[in-house]
């Protein structure tokens, strides 16, 4: 890691000058060194960016979009640029950073964010981001109103109105110590818009903050993430792996896919069991609720009826994801069947989309499941924003794999099991599209486990069984891996790219 030196007197200088002239140190501004002698000294900077303003502007703020931010902002091509409030005007270049400072109050308002260095107080810094910027720094100085309507907006969601009301009451305070009268109009417009008390129904420019003043606001990270994956399997050229419907068949494959998706939940149990369960309604070692979890599960993917129902607009979506989970679920009355959550909930480091968020959520995403073409490109997008999303207590894995084979179902396609097997390359695909925003791994899956759904002889039972059983598909990934693999080997794939 690189070390920074700083000439605080002559004699200090003169030593960091000897060193440097010795090729012992590197220059990166006046009487600023680092022994770093191999990093872009550009990138140095961009690290250590902090604590080189507190060095060289040693009064001066954090304020408009980079007391906000906390970073530099992208200016030009391989240069930063951060915004400075000190007693004076300057322009300070460094290798790959604009300081700019700009003349104004530097004690009025602040906190404190390092030992010696402070930026604007939040409510001072929205102020100063509604202000008019010369065209030199047109979007790049402040975020603008489209930027403090979002801010604003999350922070109705999170703080409610008290905290919007609290923050117009010490922007009018600020406004009239430091001159921000324009700016406080502008916010308190904003404000009231959100509150719903303003007169003009249109006065809010963001989709978010609309969504937010309807009462229907959206995890906005979240809908990105859904456009980024629309996009990928835009690009995708899937193969169309055609099912022909068969009572025997469908009870088969239904039984199975029901198995593996509860499996994959920890609801275990052998197959010999799982038959028992299924096919004779028996409970299994007074294991009621987690037979009835299998059942259920069966009885609504073995159902035609059922599974060939898909939604036409966002008010079938919601009513059909709480039906169906309705259904799911009723052998757990704790877990709030066919209701959407009312807390947050969370796998590993996980946070899912906040109970607020739900709905508006679901209904953003569900535009861009309307432009996707059938089989495929549906079900997969499908099943993402409900593992994202994950809108329920419990029952969220199972579910948005049922409303993903119902997608196939409808579309004339094999459904797709998810063999015990395959369920650690299956989460791992679902984590590097929700942190990474990287589908490949997601949609190579999946499209996998359709192929190898294909390959099967569903017409009996036996067959089928005895199939899976061979290729180690019922086994824990680190018993059945390479026989499963030598399967996949044999199966004709679609055309994915990598980006």
């Amino acid at each position: 890691m690189a070390q920074l030196y700083f000439a605080f007197d002559s004699n200090e200088a003169k030593r960091l000058s000897r060193l440097y002239t010795q090729s012992k140190l590197r220059r990166i501004y006046r009487a600023i060194y680092t022994d770093d002698l191999n990093t872009p000294i550009e990138n140095i900077v961009k690290s250590n960016w902090m604590q080189l303003v507190q060095h060289i502007v040693p009064k001066g703020i954090l304020s408009f979009r980079t007391a906000i931010d906390l970073k530099p902002i992208p200016y030009k091509e391989n240069q930063n640029i951060a915004f400075i409030t000190s007693s004076y005007v300057k322009t300070i270049s460094l290798p790959g950073l604009i300081i700019k400072v700009s003349k104004g109050d530097n004690t009025s308002y602040i906190e404190q964010i390092l030992p010696n260095l402070a930026r604007s107080s939040v409510v001072r810094s929205l102020l100063e981001n509604l202000s008019s910027t010369r065209s030199d720094y047109s979007n790049v100085k402040t975020i603008g109103e489209e930027g403090v309507e979002n801010f604003l907006a999350k922070e109705l969601r999170i703080r409610k109105e008290t905290a919007l009301n609290q923050i117009r009451k010490e922007a009018f305070i600020i406004a009239n110590h430091l001159g921000f009268q324009i700016e406080y109009k502008k916010l308190n417009q904003i404000i009231s818009a959100l509150l719903s008390t303003h007169p003009e129904a249109d006065f809010l420019k963001t989709p978010y903050a609309k969504a937010v003043a309807k009462k229907e606001p959206y995890d906005a990270r979240r809908l990105k993430l859904f456009e980024n994956l629309y996009l990928y399997i835009k690009k995708c050229t899937f193969r169309e792996r055609a099912y022909q419907f068969n009572l025997s068949s469908l009870r088969n494959l239904s039984f199975f896919e029901s198995y593996f998706s509860n499996y994959i939940e920890g609801t275990k149990f052998i197959i010999d069991e799982a038959e028992d369960i299924v096919f004779s309604g028996t409970t299994i070692n007074h294991r009621h609720a987690d037979s009835h979890d299998v059942l259920a599960n069966y009885q609504l993917t073995n159902d035609p009826s059922e599974m060939i129902l898909t939604p036409k607009n966002t008010n079938e979506f919601l009513a059909l994801l709480k039906e169906r989970h309705a259904y799911l679920m009723r052998g757990r009355p704790e877990k709030n069947p066919g209701e959407f959550k009312t807390g947050a909930n969370k796998a590993g480091n996980t946070l899912f989309v906040e109970p607020e968020d739900v709905i508006g959520t679901l209904c953003h995403a569900f535009e861009f499941y309307q432009l996707l073409e059938e089989g495929l490109p549906k079900a997969l997008f499908m099943q993402f924003i409900i593992s994202e999303v994950h809108p329920f207590v419990d029952g969220n894995g199972r579910l948005c794999r049922i409303m993903m084979n119902a997608e196939l179902f409808k579309a004339g396609l094999f459904k797709i099991i998810i063999p015990t097997v395959h369920r650690d390359n299956y989460l791992n695909g679902l984590r590097q599209a929700s942190r990474d925003q990287y589908f490949y791994t997601y949609c190579k899956v999946i499209d996998q486990a359709q192929a190898y759904t294909e390959s099967i002889n569903w017409m009996e039972y036996d067959t089928a069984r005895n199939k899976i059983e061979s290729d180690h598909a019922e086994k824990s990934p680190e018993e059945g891996l390479p026989i499963f693999n030598r399967a996949l080997r044999n199966l004709e794939l679609s055309d994915l790219p990598k980006a």
